[in-house]
This record gives C-alpha cells, sequence and structure tokens, in this order.
C-alpha cells in the first residue's frame, strides 16, 4: 500500500487571491502532510495561480502541478488530477475554500474502521448556506439513504480509489453546473458503505465576493440536463423500481426540475432560456420521474410538474412564477403579527401558512426556522395541522438565548415555515413574508424597517438583534454586538439616581 493515505485534487483557474489559504490548510493538516499528495491542475489561469503553484511544488516534494489550456470548467481538470493520482483515497477541494485541519485524519479513520468508500465529514458555510439533513448524526456504515447523502452532490468527500478505479468514475466535462453528479451519484450507490463525520467542520464553503462561482451561473439547458441525466440513469441502473428508488429521485425532482421555475424563472432575461429549460426539464420528468413521486410534493410544484410534463407550458410557467398563490407562508397583517416580549430577548410572531390544502396530506407538522447564512438552523416547531382547506395560525416564540454560540457570529437569520410530512419524508421551507397588498396598494411593514433595536445579553456578551424587512417582503433577524458605551451610559445614569 502507498504511504500516501489521501490524494487531494484541486481544479485551479484565477484563484490566486485565495489559492494560498486552501493549500495551507492542507499541509497544516493532523494526518501529517507526508501522507497526503496535493495534484492541483492550472485550468489555463491568467492571474498568478500557476507561479504561485509552482511555488509551493518547489517547497514540498508532494505538491504536483499540471498546466493545461482552460477547459471552460473545473470536470475535466479534476478528471487530469484523479488520473494522476496515488493515495489510498481521493479527496477534491476548491481552490477558494479550506479544510478543518482534523479533517482528512478523522475521514480516513472513519473509512478504514469501516471499510467505507465514501466519507461525508461535516461542511461549514462561510457567508453561504450549506446542506444540514446528511450531516445530523455521525453515521459508521450507512448507505445513500440511511445518511440522505443525495442531499450534497458537492464533490468535496473522501473517496476510496480503487472505487473510483474500478468503476470508471469520472466527472462530466465541459459543463459548468452538476458536473460532478455523474461522478457522485454512482460513487454512493456502488460504495459499500457511506460513513458520515458529523461532529467535526471537516470542509469550509466560502463565498468568496468577486469570484465567479459556478453556482451562481446558469449554463444551458442541453448540457445542465445532460449531466443530471445520466446521473438519474445511475439511479436507474443500480437501483431497484420501488419506493427506495423513488425516494433517491425526489432529491432531483424538487432541486434539478422543479425549483429552476420558482419566483425567479419570471425574471430571467433570455425567453429562448426560458423555453429550453422548460422543454429539456420536462422531457426528463416524463423520462424518470415515476407521477408518484409527485405526490409528495406540495400543491404549487404539483402544478409545475403538470405544466412542464405538458410540453413545457412556458407562458403559464412564467405566470405561476409571477403569482406564487397555491403555496404562502405570511406573517399575520396587524399590530401583533411582530412584538419583542418583555424580556427583550423573546421575539413573538404570528404565522398563517395556506401549504397542503387540499394535498390529501392527513397530516403534517410546521415550525419556524432561523437560518444562519452559514447554515446553522435553528427551529421552533409549531404542532400539527390538519391538511384541509383552512390555512395554519400559529403564534409562536423565538427564543434569543437558544441561538447559543452562533449569536457570535453577526449577520442576517432568515426566517422560514417549515413544513413536514408525518412520516417526516417530505421537508418544505417558504419564507415568511407579510401579506402581499391589494392591487395598487403597499405592502405591510415593520416600523421604519424595522422592529425597535434590542440588546441582550449571552452569557458576558452584549448582543443586539433588529427584524428587518427585505424588498421582497421577506422577514429576516439581524443579530449584531452590541453597544458596549450605550450600555456604559445607561449604568451610569442609574447610579446617579441611586
Amino acid at each position: 500500500m502507498s504511504d500516501i493515505a489521501v490524494t487531494v485534487v484541486i481544479p485551479v483557474c484565477n484563484a490566486a487571491d485565495f489559492l494560498e489559504e486552501c493549500l495551507a490548510s492542507i499541509v497544516e493538516q493532523s494526518l501529517g502532510f507526508e501522507h497526503i499528495e496535493i495534484v492541483a491542475v492550472n485550468d489555463g489561469s491568467t492571474d498568478a495561480s500557476g507561479e504561485l503553484l509552482d511555488d509551493w511544488a518547489e517547497r514540498y516534494p508532494n505538491v504536483r502541478v499540471v498546466h493545461q489550456e482552460n477547459s471552460g470548467a473545473p470536470g475535466g481538470p479534476r478528471n487530469r488530477g484523479l488520473q494522476l493520482a496515488r493515495g489510498e483515497f481521493l479527496f477534491f477541494a476548491d481552490p477558494d475554500d479550506y479544510l478543518g485541519q482534523d479533517a482528512l485524519r478523522r475521514m480516513v479513520d472513519a473509512a478504514r474502521r469501516n471499510d467505507s468508500d465514501v466519507v461525508l465529514g461535516r461542511m461549514r458555510g462561510v457567508g453561504r448556506g450549506v446542506p444540514t439533513d446528511p450531516f445530523a448524526a455521525t453515521v459508521e456504515q450507512g448507505d445513500v439513504w440511511s445518511t440522505k447523502a443525495m442531499f450534497t452532490l458537492t464533490p468535496q468527500k473522501l473517496f476510496r480509489r480503487s472505487l473510483v478505479v474500478e468503476y470508471g468514475l469520472r466527472f462530466a466535462e465541459g459543463v459548468r453546473l452538476a458536473e460532478e453528479q455523474p461522478f457522485i451519484v454512482p460513487a454512493y450507490l456502488r460504495a459499500r458503505a457511506i460513513s458520515v463525520v458529523a461532529d467535526y467542520d471537516c470542509y469550509y464553503l466560502v463565498n468568496r465576493e468577486g469570484f465567479p462561482h459556478l453556482t451562481k451561473q446558469q449554463p444551458t439547458a442541453e448540457s445542465f440536463y445532460s449531466a443530471v441525466r445520466t446521473a438519474l440513469q445511475s439511479i436507474v441502473d443500480l437501483t431497484e423500481p420501488g419506493e427506495r428508488r423513488n425516494e433517491l429521485f425526489v432529491r432531483f425532482a424538487k432541486v434539478e426540475l422543479l425549483a429552476k421555475f420558482g419566483p425567479n424563472y419570471h425574471r430571467w432575461k433570455s425567453a429562448d432560456r426560458q423555453e429550453s429549460y422548460a422543454r429539456i426539464a420536462g422531457e426528463v420528468l416524463r423520462e424518470f420521474i415515476p407521477q408518484e413521486v409527485m405526490t409528495r410534493f406540495p400543491p404549487v410544484d404539483q402544478l409545475r410538474d403538470k405544466l412542464l410534463r405538458e410540453g413545457g407550458r412556458v407562458s403559464e410557467l412564467i405566470s405561476l412564477s409571477r403569482h406564487n398563490k397555491l403555496s404562502w407562508a405570511e406573517l399575520e397583517d396587524g399590530p401583533d403579527a411582530m412584538e419583542w416580549l418583555d424580556d427583550g430577548r423573546r421575539l413573538a410572531v404570528l404565522v398563517r401558512s395556506g401549504h397542503y390544502r387540499g394535498t390529501g396530506v392527513e397530516r403534517v407538522r410546521h415550525s419556524v426556522v432561523l437560518r444562519h447564512s452559514d447554515g446553522y438552523e435553528m427551529q421552533i416547531p409549531a404542532g400539527k395541522a390538519s391538511a384541509t382547506d383552512a390555512p395554519l395560525t400559529a403564534r409562536l416564540v423565538l427564543d434569543l438565548g437558544g441561538l447559543h454560540e452562533h449569536t457570535r457570529r453577526p449577520g442576517k437569520w432568515e426566517l422560514l415555515l417549515r413544513v413536514t410530512s408525518a412520516d417526516g419524508k417530505l421537508r418544505h421551507d417558504v419564507p415568511l413574508r407579510f401579506p402581499a397588498p391589494p392591487e395598487g396598494g403597499k405592502r405591510p411593514s415593520v416600523p421604519s424597517g424595522g422592529l425597535p433595536r434590542r440588546r441582550y445579553t449571552h452569557g458576558t456578551r452584549l448582543l443586539t438583534a433588529r427584524v428587518r424587512q427585505q424588498s421582497d417582503g421577506s422577514v429576516v433577524l439581524v443579530v449584531g454586538g452590541g453597544d458596549w458605551p450605550a450600555v456604559a451610559r445607561m449604568v451610569r445614569r442609574r447610579l446617579r439616581r441611586g
């Protein structure tokens, strides 16, 4: 067996501003850099990335650099890197991210302890969201179902190289989004076991200002759905028809198919792109996704599915994107919709929702979710509601003290209504908004753009919180550091009075 435990493959294109942080996080791994090699593929960078990589290769013999003309997408460089890899395991990193110092040791230990072919290490978002469901608990020997692995299809995982070689797994090339799915999905399905390291932040996904993240770009429908089709065909080839296969289809129906036609679809500037996405998404739905899968979805998504399957009825999809009337979650209008309670650290909200009216779901659970930009979530249950034509109405109290250590991170917390089916197989999140105004009217708003700021303490730390309404009507909780001079003035005033 090679002394190299892990080959870290990095596709690099114009990332000189961030690359050294990524490389340093690998060199400093507790596993020992003598057991690691880096294969960095410089994909036609026009900045200083190539020179920087060459400098690192001169300093470290286990940093190997390949220079090539720009391929336009990360799939080709990743494939080139894995062909050159010598390690027992492969890990794919992106040059604008970085690893936790103990990440590779923990993942390698889990793989060797359990004979796992794939290990999922918990991700932490920095200025962006990350999947949370697959990392809810540590799993020693699981599979694609027990780990919910299909809800994290990014390539930042540990893979046993012998699995990749045996089945000839490769990334799609020339595809700027979903290029990892033809590699990740069959790897999950062919793995002898999948492990999850959920008690340590293994990988930090970073939102870099000015860096052209592919997740923010929109490829052509043909290239995007070509990669999705390959992944779906792997599910068909490697699973039996029935409920377990349908569970895997849910993620693709939700994210790759229906979500493309949500509230931003009508804003797309290209009519040709609107038409091609609708046409090809309809073809993929008809080809792969059984109709019974769609009964798990709320009414608005079932209507989208119908419009797509019927040839991609673009004008109606655009209209639905503009006026999403069938699926809503809003704050009750009036002075009691949202208020700080007397102790100043609890916020009461009155929520109404029309979710699951007439869908046939007998019982559903509702909760309000506070979601930080780094992916951390806090849930406040709202109890159960019957699936009738009457909307849910619930008053919930959000205790800021329950945010724990995450209050030390200033930033916005989204307020979402989460609807979960009784069997837990279906979950749907909708941003909380104030009610839409009548035709020609103004949307209700929180006073002066936000409820009065409240100061409170968490341990020895002073914090402030304010609720704000964004331009689209959605509501966010903004948490920040406290104003200690203001507190000092308040204390002095009280001492004078006393």
